[in-house]
């Protein structure tokens, strides 16, 4: 790998935690339901607009799973999967 490579790897790695420590500093005092509605408006917004990435969205909440208490995660697969049509 190229110092360049390295370099820009680095700095996307230290904007996406910027960006997710941004996103929890924002969420973390809201309630479960406010969150699940959360969830369910970025989705419909995603698919309204064609950007809605069902395989990404699962493989970013999978990232997240070992944060999330397990019965939120299986709201949020099953949010997702409904709004999506899999259901």
């Amino acid at each position: 790998m190229k110092l360049s490579e390295f370099a820009e790897k680095s700095q996307n790695s230290l904007d996406m935690e910027k960006d997710l420590t941004s996103t929890y500093d924002e969420m973390k005092n809201l309630s479960h339901d406010e969150l699940l509605n959360r969830l369910q408006e970025d989705i419909k917004k995603q698919k309204a607009n064609g950007s809605f990435n069902y395989e990404g969205m699962i493989n970013s909440l999978n990232q997240i799973r070992a944060y999330l208490p397990n019965g939120v995660y299986e709201n949020m697969i099953r949010i997702i999967d409904e709004i999506n049509g899999k259901d």
